[in-house]
């Protein structure tokens, strides 16, 4: 049965100096059945790519994911969140990333600032928080995301994490 899985990815690039890493969605009825697919979707280097954590996605926010053939017609979607902030303390930019359910990006991107890097980081009303990439998934590979009510709790708690190598 086929699953929607994040993904987060390593590696590197030509003139990085540092890892790398991206977040990435795909489908397949295990983790192993994406590795093509996450190799053609990185954008540097894929000698040495890895995986460093794995979830297949069940639902979020309130919400049961599951894949189908056609659209739903529902007024909501799911984002995918990566907010971005700082520490005085720190001289890397600091990242959190969530899925949330919402009826636009713009409702998406508060319910991000509310729940994401609370303990993190110095909180100022001088906007210290931006949300640096939002992504609404309503399809990936062909199938359709559908969104049904649930009161089941859903986290990105990594169903695997460690480095094994895909490239």
């Amino acid at each position: 049965m086929s699953q929607l899985f994040i993904v987060y990815l390593g590696g590197s690039a030509p003139k990085a100096n540092i890892e790398l890493h991206d977040v990435q969605f795909v489908i397949g009825d295990g983790i192993e059945d994406t590795y093509e697919q996450l190799r053609e979707n990185w954008f540097g280097t894929v000698k040495g790519l890895h995986l460093d954590s794995y979830k297949a996605v069940k639902g979020a926010d309130g919400y049961q994911i599951s894949l189908q053939d056609k659209p739903q017609n529902f007024n909501k979607k799911l984002y995918f969140i990566n907010l971005g902030g700082y520490d005085e303390s720190k001289l890397n930019e600091l990242h959190e990333f969530a899925l949330f359910v919402a009826t636009d990006k713009a409702e998406a991107k508060e319910k991000a600032k509310k729940n994401l890097l609370k303990n993190s980081l110095h909180q100022h009303k001088d906007n210290l928080m931006e949300v640096d990439d939002c992504l609404e998934l309503s399809s990936i590979d062909g199938k359709y995301i559908h969104l049904t009510p649930s009161a089941e709790k859903y986290d990105l708690k990594p169903d695997w994490f460690g480095y094994r190598v895909i490239g």
